[in-house]
């Protein structure tokens, strides 16, 4: 399968809170085609391209919470063109009931429309919670009815957390599919948890077939919860994930 992978910062963000560019130089040595940023430590948009470019490593999106992408969008347009990061994602909302989702939409809408216009693209990623149902649906797709603008980064895992079909979601959501977050999950005393790629019970083969089938690219490993480290956990991922790519 002719997909690239990328690394979710936030699984090692305790390496990146010591040593951001030492932990930049070891996802390039594990063979990670990119990242996802979580945060950038202190670095200029300038400085960081530079440790990019001479690590290259691709920049496919960087999640920013909703209130910093209210208060400094201005900056954030100006950062990531620098960079050379289209794909703007909003990491986690509240959104319990239909006022809140309505309220959430109008700023998504506001963020979307601006970004648009920068020739950037707003995202959304999920969690579980955005899978109860609200009227019958479920929050998340009742978010996409709201919003333009915006496209899809799903979750896998907590899709699945979620008790849906996740290759199912994937394909009633391919057209506003456009990033693929992937980690593996485990069962410990009847408690879900996370788990490092091809460590746990997720279909990731049927993940990354309906991936490459629907047109996306990349795909994009996190764990939230890794451990030992997550250096060490990001290693497994990537080693078992090159194999079922082969």
């Amino acid at each position: 399968m002719n997909l690239k992978i990328a690394l979710q910062l936030y699984t090692v963000r305790n390496e990146c809170n010591k040593d951001f560019i030492g932990t930049l130089e070891k996802v390039a040595e594990l063979g990670y085609d990119g990242v996802e940023l979580a945060g950038v430590y202190g670095l200029t948009a300038e400085e960081l391209k530079v440790e990019l470019d001479r690590l290259n490593l691709t920049v496919m999106g960087s999640h920013i919470g909703l209130e910093e992408l209210e208060k400094n969008l201005d900056d954030i347009i100006e950062y990531n063109k620098t960079i050379g990061n289209s794909f703007i994602i909003c990491p986690y909302a509240k959104c319990e009931t239909k006022e809140q989702l309505e309220e959430l939409a109008n700023k998504l809408n506001i963020i979307g429309n601006k970004l648009s216009a920068e020739g950037l693209q707003l995202l959304y990623h999920n969690h579980s919670h955005e899978f109860e149902k609200i009227d019958g649906i479920y929050g998340l797709d009742l978010l996409f009815d709201l919003t333009k603008n915006m496209l899809m980064e799903l979750d896998t895992h907590w899709v699945e957390r979620a008790d849906l079909d996740v290759i199912d979601y994937m394909d009633k959501n391919k057209d506003i599919l456009k990033l693929v977050h992937i980690k593996d999950m485990i069962e410990i005393d009847g408690k879900k948890d996370f788990a490092a790629i091809g460590e746990g019970t997720m279909n990731i083969k049927g993940i990354l077939q309906k991936t490459v089938e629907i047109g996306c690219s990349w795909v994009i490993v996190e764990n939230d919860q890794p451990k030992p480290t997550g250096i060490e956990n990001a290693t497994i991922s990537i080693n078992n994930l090159k194999k079922m790519l082969d």
